[in-house]
């Protein structure tokens, strides 16, 4: 077991956490699917609207690759389905039967498992639909079956705002785990990296087996993955292939191959200074937004993010929590403006640089809105971008070649080891407001393009 310490980060102080505790379990009567989440991926349609589906029913596929199948996480109708610009398909929507009617599925004893070939576990997982759980870098695609990584990486630790425990989540039931771990072990020619909390004293994590635990600490992004995989793993050049896997989805493939459960529901946590009861619920994957927040309290004029408030998406009450998001986040609206802000003494405002006298004698929990607090501005060095960043990267040089187009300085700069969420605290403490995270996703999407 191997210890990393992180003192490059800052963990935002904000109202809203969760407390470790479930309130009821949410009831959903509709759910959204929206294949445009699956980055990598050209969805196939594979029903229509009117169709009755099983929980398992295939609703689309990957052109590229056929076996590939998104399975349906509740039994009902199939009762909108919308496309985009140039017939995109954008989401699915299925009205909730009474019953839960499900597709039948092998099911393996535990010595049938310790056989099964890399070839017959990945046939389970494509024609079961988790295969969607799995996501490589660089670029974090959904991870492409036609190859084989040199690790996988599970990332058992959050640190971002209001994000879920994963020790406190497989707490409850980490039932299948061990299996998960063993499968994905198969999957690989490397190492299984299993990084948890310095403090993690679950047995099911710390006593795990045939996988490699390392144990982080230190401010946000410790908790990201992408900090594990440069630290652990490095990612060399585009060909340098890693997976990784979140563990609520180790314990589904544990359970299906197991006992042949699809999985339906995921743990969430809702938090954020915008709503009163801030606590985790267990919910049915692609549930309402609206189904999630039934029983709670909003304030007046509050922004809903699927995700945390540094890496989230905006969304609203009709629409699906992401299926690879496992918080809601509601935070106020910013739309005042402070006259002279500036030059005020801010004992209550947020400061990472010390520019408020709240920088100096420290910040208590604060409550954030949506408020950029200024224009944007020329690129400006002050170092406030690399004393967030734990990466041995030269990000100001890396983004000013994104932003020039130059693909042969970007490899250079490290571009694959980037991803947008391990640069979302560049974006919020960056003195020059500029779109950070936007920036890192395009340099991304460039030499994604020029290699393909």
């Amino acid at each position: 077991m191997s210890d990393f310490h992180i003192k490059k980060g800052h963990d935002l102080k904000l109202i809203g956490r969760p407390e470790k505790s479930f309130g009821d379990p949410t009831v959903s009567d509709v759910l959204q699917i929206s294949p445009m989440e699956f980055k990598g991926i050209i969805p196939k349609l594979l029903i229509k609207e009117g169709d009755k589906v099983k929980i398992g029913t295939p609703l689309f596929r990957s052109k590229l690759y056929p076996d590939m199948v998104f399975c349906s996480p509740g039994a009902g109708t199939v009762s909108q389905i919308q496309f985009g610009d140039r017939r995109k398909l954008q989401d699915i929507r299925i009205q909730l039967a009474s019953s839960d009617d499900a597709e039948s599925l092998e099911v393996y004893t535990a010595d049938q498992i310790k056989i099964l070939t890399e070839q017959n576990i990945k046939v389970h997982l494509l024609k079961s639909g988790l295969w969607f759980g799995l996501r490589q870098r660089p670029f974090s695609n959904v991870a492409k079956p036609d190859t084989r990584p040199k690790s996988i990486f599970i990332p058992a630790l959050s640190t971002a705002p209001f994000a879920p425990d994963p020790g406190f989540v497989l707490e409850q039931n980490s039932a299948g785990f061990q299996t998960g771990l063993s499968i994905l072990k198969k999957l690989t020619s490397g190492p299984v990296h299993l990084v948890i909390g310095k403090h993690t004293k679950l047995p099911a994590l710390t006593e795990a087996k045939e996988v490699t635990v390392h144990r982080f600490s230190g401010p946000h992004p410790a908790g990201n993955v992408g900090i594990h995989i440069h630290h652990i793993d490095p990612i060399k050049n585009k060909d340098d292939i890693v997976w990784y896997i979140d563990p609520q989805d180790v314990v589904a493939i544990g359970r299906l191959f197991i006992h042949g459960f699809r999985p339906e529901y995921k743990v969430i946590t809702v938090g954020g200074s915008g709503v009163k009861n801030r606590q985790y619920l267990k919910i049915r994957r692609g549930a309402l937004v609206r189904d999630i927040l039934k029983t709670n309290t909003l304030k007046e004029d509050v922004r809903i993010i699927s995700g945390d408030v540094l890496t989230g998406v905006k969304t609203n009450a009709d629409r699906g929590i992401g299926y690879y998001h496992n918080l809601l986040t509601v935070i106020p609206e910013g739309r005042e403006r402070r006259f002279l802000g500036w030059i005020l003494p801010g004992l209550n405002r947020y400061s990472l640089s010390g520019s408020f006298m709240s920088g100096i004698v420290g910040t208590r929990e604060s409550v954030l809105t949506t408020a950029v607090n200024g224009s944007q501005r020329a690129i400006i060095p002050f170092g406030q971008i690399e004393s967030v960043l734990p990466m041995d990267l030269m990000p100001t040089f890396l983004l000013k070649s994104i932003l020039s187009r130059d693909i042969e300085e970007m490899e250079k700069l490290g571009i694959y080891e980037c991803d947008p969420e391990d640069f979302s605290l560049c974006s919020f403490s960056d003195v020059s407001k500029m779109e950070i995270s936007e920036i890192i996703n395009e340099g991304l999407k460039l030499v994604e393009t020029e290699d393909s």
